[in-house]
This record gives structure tokens, sequence and C-alpha cells, in this order.
């Protein structure tokens, strides 16, 4: 990639809706060959998946990370994580090196509705479960797609047209402890549905989709996000193209721990892709991005440096891949639209 495939990135990462032409106004170049770069870049995969991120507790959900070990008879893990990847309401899936093997993370109405996925889990995974851990999510502490290499600090113009980039463009997006619950009508569920599938859908697509007038689209959309339901509409670039392994930091607290002291590794930490306060083994998850074992030290010793004397015990473990990952699920839409 070259500086202007990096200076893309960045801005499809704050926003993915934003047009070609505006993202060229910014680049020095021309709508046909932004367009031009932004295809080449999804198919040497430098820009993997784009993502609407929404806050499902405003739904109704309560979000959980549930890590798994598998028992040693897994022939074909490859098929598990195909499986496991059909459940309407698993948001994100991921394979690991370490202790653990997978992560699941499902959206569930309560407790009850959480066993009875956990049950169903059990069954993708052909009873093969050795060991899981669940733990329960509070807040986000960071949420970012901008590791340092993507931050060239390139400026555009915020428009207030399709794109909604000037209610919605951000290079940090976590949400925190606090919030109310919005009572969602069947045509804003749709509109979710439909923008989950193909976030960059224009106002027009999805008119025809639905059969509702663009107006009332466009309408909804800038509620929904006003409302805070859609927090972003992101871009997400393959950091593994540019030679970063993905790490997971899973971290036990002293009871009472205060919030300030958590959150005081991310005013420097930069190479954070997210910070999640929970409830459960460990107080919180991080995903750290590294590209040798100097710069994870690095990153660690300075997380450390502020929170150290509140570290009860860490653990850390490697990615080795994303296989599922869509935040308004089909399942937290059949529940909305009953």
């Amino acid at each position: 990639m070259d500086k202007r495939d990096v200076q893309i990135l960045e801005i499809l990462a704050q926003n993915c809706r934003v047009s070609n032409t505006t993202i060229g106004q910014a680049i020095n170049l021309s709508k046909d060959a932004v367009s031009y770069r932004i295809k080449k870049l999804e198919q040497q995969k430098h820009l993997s998946q784009y993502v609407m991120f929404i806050d499902a507790r405003k739904l109704g959900f309560t979000r959980y990370h549930l890590l798994i070990k598998f028992d040693s008879g897994i022939a074909d893990k490859e098929a598990v994580y195909q499986k496991v990847a059909t459940h309407p309401y698993f948001m994100w899936i991921n394979s690991f090196i370490g202790r653990f093997d997978m992560q699941v993370i499902i959206d569930a109405k309560d407790g009850f509705h959480l066993n009875t996925i956990k049950k169903e889990l059990f069954e993708l995974c052909e009873h093969k479960i050795k060991e899981y851990n669940i733990l329960t999510h509070i807040s986000d502490l960071e949420f970012t797609q901008l590791n340092p290499v993507l931050n060239s600090e390139v400026k555009f113009q915020k428009k207030a047209d399709s794109s909604f980039s000037q209610l919605l463009t951000t290079k940090n997006f976590p949400v925190g402890e606090a919030f109310v619950k919005y009572e969602i009508t069947s045509q804003e569920a749709t509109i979710l549905k439909s923008l989950s599938n193909n976030p960059k859908a224009s106002l027009v697509d999805i008119s025809k989709e639905l059969k509702i007038d663009r107006a009332t689209v466009k309408k909804k959309i800038e509620s929904l996000i006003k409302k805070e339901i859609i927090i972003n509409f992101g871009g997400i670039p393959n950091l593994s193209q540019q030679g970063f392994v993905t790490y997971y930091f899973l971290v036990r607290l002293e009871q009472n721990t205060p919030l300030t002291v958590m959150k005081k590794p991310f005013e420097t930490l930069q190479n954070i892709f997210y910070a999640g306060r929970m409830i459960g083994d460990y107080d919180m998850i991080l995903y750290l991005n590294a590209r040798n074992p100097q710069e994870l030290h690095d990153s660690i010793e300075l997380f450390k440096k502020d929170i150290e004397e509140h570290i009860i015990h860490y653990e850390l473990l490697v990615q080795e891949k994303v296989h599922h990952w869509k935040q308004f699920t089909e399942g937290i839409y059949q529940s909305l639209t009953k």
C-alpha cells in the first residue's frame, strides 16, 4: 500500500459510507481512481469487511463473551467454526492459539436465553467442549479501527448526505456503562437489518428493498444514529496484511479498581483495537496489535505502567482467525420483529 491507500483506509475506518467523491477531494484523486483503489484493497484483502456497529444493550440485549477450550477429539475445527457461525445470535467468532481455542460473542435477552443458546452451542460443537468461561460485557473502555499505521490525520469534508458523516464520523466509538433502552419499531429494525447486510447500501437501494420512500429511510437512520443505536459504519482494515498479530489480553483486577484507573492506559497506548469492561473471571479484555515480540512487550509494559498495582493476574492469547462478525444479528432482528 502507498500513502493514499492508507488514507483511504483511514477514512473508511471512520465511516465506510463516505462517498468516493468526498474521499477523492480529501486526497487529490478522482472519484474513479478512488473506486479503483478501494476495489484493489478489497481484492488484496487489505480491506476485509464493512460493519455497522450498534449498541445492542439499547435494544434489550446483553453481550456475553464465551471463551472455549475443546476436547482433544475434534478432528476438523474449521468445520465446527463454520457450523457455529450459522447460529442467529452469534455476533463474533474467532479462534485462538493458547489456553482457549475459540471465542464466541453472543447477544442474549437474559440469563435464561443465554442458557438456551449455550446448550445449542454445545450441540454445534459436538459436545466436545472441555472448559468454558463466560464474561458479561458492561462497557467499552476503547473501540477503534485505527492502528497507528492507519492514523495519518487526513481531513475530509463531513456532509449531511447519505453517508451521515456530519453525524457519525469518529475514530473511537466506545460505549459507557449507562444506557437507556429504546423501543424500536419494526420498520427501524428492518432498516438495521438491511444496513447490517450491507453497511454501504445506498438510500435508494434500501428504499427499493423495503418499499419505503427514500426520505423516510434517511430520517429513520438519522434518528437511530442520534439515539446511539447505530454507533459507527466501519471499513475493517486487515492488519495481518501489514504484519500485525492480534493478541487478547485478559486481565483480573482488584475489586473496586476505579474506572479512571482502568481508562488511564488508553491515553497513551495506541495499538489497542478494543478494550471491554467485564464481569466474570476477568475484569478487562483487550485486543492488542503488535508486529513483533518487542512491540508486544513494550505495549504490555505501557499498559501495566499505571494499572499494575491493581492487577491480580493476566493471560495472553493469540488470535488465529476471525470466522464471523455481524453486529446486528439475525436473532436480534427476529426477536425485535416478533
